[in-house]
């Protein structure tokens, strides 16, 4: 458990110094150059990787249902979106902004798929997130 929390952690980081890296670039050549870049070293390394350590190759994804592909787009608008507001808002608005709409739109996919007992907790605990985007916002 505390190596998986660890893990997190760096995941965590790496998103962080990945959309502040990407915001850059995003000033320099916008969102969708930016965005293409991540995906395209991305899908290399990744490819490179999966060639190597797995020796398969685009069979691995004959038998994936199309929905579970819709993952990839959501994922490369979420790449669009974090490297065009990170250099605007800044990485600690930015970051909070991101990690508070994960941690809702999280708790209404839980509930929705039965995984989560509804608990006053999760009320507080969503009160919280939007509680701190707005000091972060609207607070000096």
């Amino acid at each position: 458990m505390l190596g998986a929390v660890f893990i997190a952690l760096i995941g965590g980081a790496a998103v962080g110094m990945s959309r502040s890296i990407n915001g850059r670039l995003t000033m320099d050549r916008g969102a969708f150059t930016a965005s293409a870049w991540n995906h395209w070293i991305g899908f290399l390394l990744l490819s490179v990787y999966i060639l190597l350590f797995h020796r398969v190759g685009l069979p691995l994804l004959a038998d994936v249902p199309f929905f579970y592909l819709v993952g990839g787009v959501i994922g490369a608008c979420f790449v669009v979106i974090s490297s065009y507001v990170f250099p605007r808002i800044g990485a600690a608005r930015s970051g909070l902004l991101i990690i508070g709409g994960q941690m809702i739109t999280g708790l209404l996919i839980d509930l929705a798929r039965g995984t989560a007992h509804f608990h006053p907790g999760q009320v507080a605990g969503v009160g919280l997130i939007l509680t701190g985007i707005y000091l972060t916002r609207y607070t000096r």
